[in-house]
């Protein structure tokens, strides 16, 4: 079902994405839309101009047309969904021309690392860039922060994502600028598919002082120890305060070993303050 912005009414339609772009055709519905022409891509609840037509989750796709910005709300399974914007996402970003800044930070320690010109690599699960001197190859898995900021580059301020990620037991920071820069949108949103879904697990969590201290500490043995002791510092039964970390996933037990899970991660990333003598 595929709504166009100026109609309050949904109507049945044919979807098409290819190497060239997006197209819609059916009943009074006829659009296409060239890869260089879509600006904004978006999965999740209905916008407020399309709530009283659809429900559940929504892929947003914004595009211009002739001086002007059309927008299509598709409805449709969410694993559908998924699917389609994650594969539109790679084909509106891969090869793009990227300057990247990597490592930028290391445990929230800034480097001295400058930017290197190379070319976005985006493919299922992963994000790149080639061509740099330290070439970027992360796991989409692993990222646990994504902000805008405007960094030097070239000798002026430029817009850029500044991509946080876990490697090796250390929250790593690289920026990222595009050129066109209206991709930067893009790239954030495709950023925070998962980033987003954690964070707002851990919004509903609402993790007490205790347990930010306790995973705080676990992250400066590089997220993972065999030592109890890390627990017993915060509770009088470790045990139980082990059980729950483990319930509502911020660490895993793996060989007897107590190990950040993803959501510790992101939690100790946006939360610690003065890891590795640093804002993280």
């Amino acid at each position: 079902m595929l709504c166009p912005s100026v109609s309050a009414e949904p109507s049945q339609a044919q979807f098409r994405l290819d190497g060239a772009g997006v197209a819609v055709e059916g009943g009074q519905l006829a659009e296409e839309a060239g890869l260089d022409e879509i600006f904004d891509v978006r999965l999740g609840r209905p916008p407020q101009a399309a709530t009283g037509a659809l429900s559940g989750t929504v892929l947003t796709i914004g595009f211009e047309r002739g001086g002007q910005r059309v927008v299509l709300f598709i409805d449709g399974t969410e694993s559908t969904l998924d699917r389609v914007s994650g594969l539109l996402f790679r084909r509106l970003l891969d090869g793009t021309e990227a300057a990247a800044c990597h490592p930028a930070t290391i445990g929230g320690r800034v480097t001295e690392r400058r930017f290197d010109i190379g070319e976005l690599r985006v493919t299922p699960g992963r994000i790149g860039c080639t061509g740099i001197r330290q070439p970027l190859n992360v796991e989409l898995e692993t990222v646990v922060g994504v902000s805008r900021a405007e960094k030097e580059l070239l000798g002026r301020q430029e817009p850029s994502v500044h991509l946080r990620y876990v490697r090796q037991g250390v929250v790593v920071g690289v920026d990222l600028s595009l050129n066109p820069p209206r991709k930067l949108n893009l790239l954030g949103r495709y950023l925070r598919r998962r980033y987003g879904r954690l964070r707002r697990e851990l919004r509903e969590l609402d993790p007490p002082a205790p347990v930010v201290r306790t995973l705080t500490r676990l992250y400066t043995h590089g997220g993972r120890t065999e030592s109890r002791s890390v627990l017993a510092q915060e509770s009088a039964d470790p045990a139980t305060f082990l059980e729950e970390l483990i319930e509502n996933d911020l660490v895993t037990l793996d060989g007897g070993e107590v190990r950040l899970d993803m959501l510790g991660w992101v939690l100790v990333a946006e939360r610690a303050v003065g890891v590795d003598g640093s804002d993280s």
